[in-house]
């Protein structure tokens, strides 16, 4: 009997509190306080902007090593109905110093991709309404279905979003209290957006966000971290809105500086907000018909047979090179995502019957590069022939990373190999795959500002070369081109120092491939951008 009592006396202490149980504040009531504080009670639409800040080319570091490229926000304005779900985002850019730091050495130089270097300012409107997403061109609405969600998590991810979030029905707020490192305690509430996503919002003592937190999936690296950090708020007009804050995707090992970190870069947005305006009118955005229309385009495979062996399938913004080997085949490149790589599995194994994909061959770290690469890695067990100084990256991409938000074949079967480590063949500055009737000889890029470790794959009996991102040929019967990027002077000089003897290019992106001999009288009459 004692013991009995003993035990309902220690189950009550834990349901009142008691002693040595800590109690955790009450989450509805943590966040009707900073709405309280914030300004937020009758606020229904908000509109902030700056002049000062940066944005970045997300999945296009120079090196793993890298942070994002940035770029020199000139002008940025973001108008949100939150009762609409509702988001208009109109951002203007210029090329702006590189900033980042490796090995202590600063650059001015822009290294890596998204479009580096640009030309003049750029612009951008990104909207999205409920579950329609676009962009506009001009005065064109360009539909983009793929989006839809990711940007409509966006809205709760500002600072009077997530409180709305957290407020909402079917959102589950639950709160905790902890201590910030280096910057006390905080009140730490997470909710459910969208009916899926877990969302972390951290209120300070003073009722104000300091730190929003999500994870959104990507076809790289599974749960892709998002962090937005908020300070320095301002009283605007009765709502008190952050001066400045930044964005984060991925991991920070805070190693970039050592030139040693693995995880990708870090440091995707910041801005300084000179205006903020509560309740503006109009905020809600109509939705054309043509977006209401619009669906995912499903994967488009097309193929073309380039030489006896070899074939160049594309179909998309992307594609890869199917090389017929005489016990096996070799693919060079696996863009874009899981989807895009099992379709070009089934289109290069009818191309090619009966022989087994056995090296996938790619050509640098890039997201839009990467994104198919754990399809070949599951479905046909290959072995990754990547550049050296890739190969820790490759490695944590392929195993490291958690897949929960949305896992592909890789994470839901993993194969017993994941135990024992993947199969990788590394390229210092030359590797050569040949079964004695058939060469491809693969070769380090050098001197290449858009990627570091970049790859390219030469086939010498056929005078192929496949190159990525350092020539797009022009549209089929037009103009041959006036000017001549960086890039592809450097893709002229690579083939140069290498003496290859090249009749055809295989470009990754261009939809076809295209004469040298046309290259060349690209290259004899323009100018370098």
């Amino acid at each position: 009997m004692t013991s009995r009592l003993w035990i309902l006396f220690v189950a009550a202490l834990l349901a009142l509190g008691g002693p040595g149980v800590a109690q955790e504040p009450d989450a509805r009531a943590v966040l009707q306080a900073a709405v309280k504080s914030m300004g937020g009670d009758n606020l229904k639409t908000i509109q902030y902007s700056g002049t000062t800040g940066y944005t970045t080319a997300v999945g296009q570091s120079y090196t793993p090593a890298y942070d994002w490229p940035r770029f020199q926000v000139t002008s940025y304005t973001r108008t949100i109905d939150y009762e609409a779900r509702s988001s208009k985002e109109e951002i203007a850019f210029r090329q702006g110093p590189n900033s980042e730091v490796l090995s202590g050495l600063a650059t001015m130089a822009p290294l890596g991709g998204g479009g580096t270097p640009i030309q003049g300012e750029q612009r951008r409107t990104l909207m999205v309404s409920g579950n329609y997403a676009w962009n506009m061109d001009g005065t064109t609405a360009v539909p983009a279905p793929a989006d839809a969600e990711q940007r409509q998590l966006e809205i709760w991810l500002t600072p009077h979003g997530c409180l709305k979030g957290a407020l909402a029905p079917g959102a589950n707020p639950i709160a905790v209290s902890r201590t910030e490192q280096g910057k006390g305690r905080i009140t730490a509430v997470s909710f459910t957006a969208l009916g899926k996503y877990k969302v972390q919002c951290a209120i300070n003592a003073k009722n104000l966000v300091e730190r929003i937190q999500t994870w959104f999936p990507n076809p790289v690296v599974g749960d892709l971290y998002y962090e937005m950090v908020y300070g320095n708020y301002k009283d605007f007009g009765g709502v008190m809105f952050p001066t400045g804050f930044h964005a984060h995707h991925d991991l920070d090992d805070d190693l970039e500086g050592q030139g040693v970190n693995v995880s990708g870069g870090h440091n995707s947005f910041g801005l300084t907000v000179s205006n903020v305006q509560a309740n503006v009118s109009g905020a809600a955005l109509a939705v054309p018909d043509l977006v209401r229309q619009a669906t995912v385009p499903p994967v488009r495979v097309e193929s073309q047979k380039t030489a006896d062996g070899v074939w160049y399938v594309g179909g998309g913004s992307h594609a890869s090179v199917a090389v017929e080997f005489r016990d096996f085949i070799a693919v060079v490149e696996a863009p874009l995502n899981e989807e895009r790589s099992l379709a070009v599995i089934v289109e290069v194994k009818k191309l090619i019957p009966n022989k087994p994909i056995r090296y996938l061959v790619n050509t640098h770290h890039h997201w839009d590069h990467l994104g198919g690469l754990r399809a070949y890695v599951h479905q046909e067990g290959v072995t990754v022939v990547m550049q050296q100084t890739n190969h820790a990256y490759y490695a944590e991409v392929l195993w490291v990373r958690p897949w929960t938000l949305q896992p592909d074949r890789l994470a839901l079967f993993p194969p017993e190999e994941v135990a024992e480590g993947y199969t990788f063949e590394t390229v210092g500055q030359k590797h050569v795959l040949s079964d004695g009737t058939r060469t491809m000889e693969i070769y380090n890029v050098q001197g290449l500002a858009h990627a570091a470790g970049m790859l390219m794959a030469y086939l010498p009996k056929e005078k192929i070369v496949v190159e990525a991102d350092m020539f797009t040929p022009p549209a089929p019967n037009g103009p041959l081109p006036t000017t001549l990027s960086a890039a592809s002077r450097t893709f002229y000089n690579n083939v140069q120092r290498l003496k290859l003897d090249v009749s055809t290019i295989a470009p990754i992106h261009g939809g076809r491939v295209f004469p040298w001999a046309d290259f060349l009288k690209i290259m004899s009459s323009s100018k370098t951008n």
